[in-house]
């Protein structure tokens, strides 16, 4: 994906400079999110919270707290059950009151690890930039019933398939490319 073929996002990024831009990162499970999410927020002086431990506290623990001594132990479990956890973030953005998108971006200016789709189309015209984290030459993607979005729903393709020098340089890159 050419990047430069996105630019109108870089003046919505600009146009409040007194925020830090507001950053999607999606992808694969295992593929790097959360680390390049952490770089993300510490170019952009931003903070970022990881959906699924979000999710592990609001919407997933409520659910199977009779499986697991708190939710903590729920989230670290997360990856031996997707599907259950998609269903019940589904579930949680159906009713009434904010989003968990809102939620985040209440507090955190980068959301890490959105999945569906109904929630991706409701909530796109509240980010500045979706990024796309791959890692497909080390790890094979989800499977198709935890994960809805693709690497074309994402302005920016970050690619994880080489050391973590190369992912901060790419990760500097798109900051300086859309942000300043």
């Amino acid at each position: 994906m050419d990047p430069k073929n996105n630019r109108p996002w870089a003046a919505r990024c600009a146009a409040d400079s007194k925020r830090p831009p507001r950053i999607l990162v999606i992808g694969h499970g295992r593929h790097g999110k959360d680390t390049a999410a952490a770089m993300l927020a510490k170019a952009t002086r931003g903070s970022f919270v990881s959906s699924s431990e979000f999710a592990a506290q609001k919407a997933v623990f409520p659910l199977v707290s009779d499986l697991y001594p708190d939710w903590k132990a729920a989230y670290a479990d997360r990856a031996n059950h997707r599907e259950l956890w998609y269903h019940a973030i589904r579930a949680y953005n159906l009713r009434p009151g904010p989003t968990l998108t809102e939620q985040i971006l209440a507090d955190h200016d980068i959301y890490v690890g959105m999945r569906s789709r109904a929630e991706f189309e409701r909530s796109r015209n509240l980010f500045d930039l979706v990024i796309w984290v791959d890692r497909s030459k080390v790890l094979p993607p989800e499977q198709g019933y935890s994960m809805e979005l693709t690497v074309e729903d994402a302005d920016w393709v970050l690619d994880n398939n080489r050391c973590l020098k190369q992912l901060e340089v790419q990760t500097v890159a798109v900051v300086l490319e859309y942000c300043w």
